[in-house]
């Protein structure tokens, strides 16, 4: 297998604490994987275990290789072969003007558009951005994330987002 590109390594664990896993996960994150899935499985003899996977470049193999054996006690990985098939993701940054009771925030916002080829499909607002925004209202005006997500990104729609992005938190039609 060539040096280049993405590659998916599996590794199957079934003797390590949560917690260790929890901790490893994010490592590899930390160390650059793209995506890390850990997949409660269940094993020979009724055993209980995971599958981990792990998309990496495929050039840092060696150093992922290292941590499972290091951290986890592998005994050997698999390298899957496949094709990713990507959309186009376009990243915006923006701010969130949020309007209530005559008053109003701004909070910074990064937004993505998700289309393929050329046409809008969905538009995500970051999880920890609106996390972030959550927590800085729940004084002034508590509002749940899944309520504020469905009010940012339904007024994004599938235009590219403006450089401030107004959402009105009394809109009864929110």
């Amino acid at each position: 297998m060539a040096d280049t590109g993405v590659i998916l390594l599996m590794a199957q664990i079934d003797d390590a604490p949560g917690e260790l896993l929890g901790r490893v996960v994010t490592q590899m994150a930390d160390m650059g994987a793209r995506n890390v899935q850990l997949l409660s499985s269940l094993g020979k003899k009724g055993r209980p275990g995971y599958v981990l996977l792990i998309d990496i470049e495929a050039g840092d193999e060696a150093e992922f290789a290292l941590l499972l054996a290091s951290e986890l006690g592998i005994w050997g990985y698999r390298v899957l072969q496949s094709q990713h098939k990507h959309f186009d993701i376009r990243r915006y940054q923006t701010r969130l003007e949020l309007r209530w009771n005559g008053t109003s925030r701004r909070f910074p916002l990064r937004i993505k558009r998700i289309l393929s080829d050329g046409a809008f499909m969905r538009a995500k607002a970051e999880h920890d951005d609106l996390a972030a925004i959550c927590a800085a209202m729940a004084e002034n005006r508590p509002v749940a994330l899944a309520v504020l997500k469905a009010a940012v990104e339904t007024a994004v729609g599938s235009q590219q987002p403006p450089e401030t992005l107004a959402v009105d938190l009394d809109d009864p039609a929110r």
